[in-house]
């Protein structure tokens, strides 16, 4: 369903600062205003902001924010509408009504699709084991099991870990319970396109949200940098080239997925495009999970 569209995940909101937080509630330019609503997939979610409301899915508050975000961006419908959180208040309390809003509006055909977002890490045979995996896995499965979704968001790139044949990752999950998946964070939040003259060396303003992610440390950008070395010595050191690299290689791995993909200007858009006309090789996927996870294993 998702793979012959492009889909575009909306944010209503302006940044508070480069690259920070959204804050919903203004007014956006529709970007779909001038693009035939056919060759695109409209996501969105809801979970995230309370705004004055008791919790994030307070039953009024999800009305109101579906009901802003349509307006903001000019349309009638969303293709996908997910619930962007696990958190639905003391005992669930309102998980119940969140299922059955969402069932209602998908009825209604106010969405078209119902999404989760996956664990960043997940085996579903986790779910017997003891310690905070074993229970951050078996409450996933439980909301899985209520929500019903359509579609999961997954987590998944280059770095990410490889999961044997006696585990059921969330690619053979939602295979198997017949859902849709949008991969994110392919380029690793822009990490993986760091085009070879050395770890990137920004600083980052508290108004930043990367100023407290952990991801972009200069320690930690300065060991990817260093793991992803030997890759662009042989595909090449420029963006287009990492692009090419991080979109194939999670076709490869999911090539009935869809990839939500960041993109800043025009002329990213055009690299995520050209990366789709150059599939990788399994001689390449072997190689690149040589080089950066010490295992050859293939799909």
């Amino acid at each position: 369903m998702l793979g012959s569209r492009w889909t575009c995940s909306a944010s209503v909101g302006t940044r508070s600062g480069p690259r920070g937080r959204p804050r919903p509630g203004h007014r956006l330019v529709s970007p779909f205003d001038s693009v035939d609503g056919q060759d695109l997939a409209i996501s969105s979610k809801v979970g995230y902001f309370a705004g004055t409301a008791r919790h994030a899915y307070h039953p009024a508050q999800m009305r109101a924010q579906l009901a802003t975000t349509l307006d903001n961006l000019g349309t009638d419908y969303l293709d996908i509408y997910f619930l962007h959180s696990s958190d639905f208040g003391p005992d669930d309390r309102y998980l119940p009504d969140a299922v059955d809003l969402m069932s209602k509006w998908r009825s209604q055909g106010v969405i078209r699709a119902v999404g989760m977002r996956a664990p960043h890490q997940f085996a579903e045979e986790w779910a017997t084991a003891d310690g905070p995996e074993g229970a951050e896995t078996r409450r996933w499965l439980y909301l899985f099991d209520r929500v019903r979704p359509d579609v999961v968001t997954a987590r998944y790139n280059l770095i990410s870990r490889l999961y044997g044949d006696h585990e059921t990752d969330i690619f053979r999950f939602a295979r198997r319970n017949g859902v849709g998946i949008l991969i994110k964070q392919v380029f690793g939040k822009g990490l993986l396109l760091q085009s070879g003259s050395g770890p990137d060396q920004r600083q980052y303003s508290a108004a930043d949200h990367r100023s407290t992610d952990p991801a972009f440390t200069p320690d930690h950008r300065h060991r990817v940098d260093a793991r992803l070395a030997p890759l662009r010595d042989r595909y090449g050191h420029s963006t287009s080239a990492m692009v090419r690299l991080c979109v194939q290689y999670a076709l490869h791995h999911a090539p009935d997925a869809a990839i939500l993909a960041g993109f800043r200007n025009a002329n990213q858009i055009d690299a995520i495009i050209a990366a789709l006309d150059h599939p990788l090789l399994a001689d390449d996927i072997t190689q690149i999970r040589a080089v950066l996870h010490g295992n050859p294993y293939t799909d």
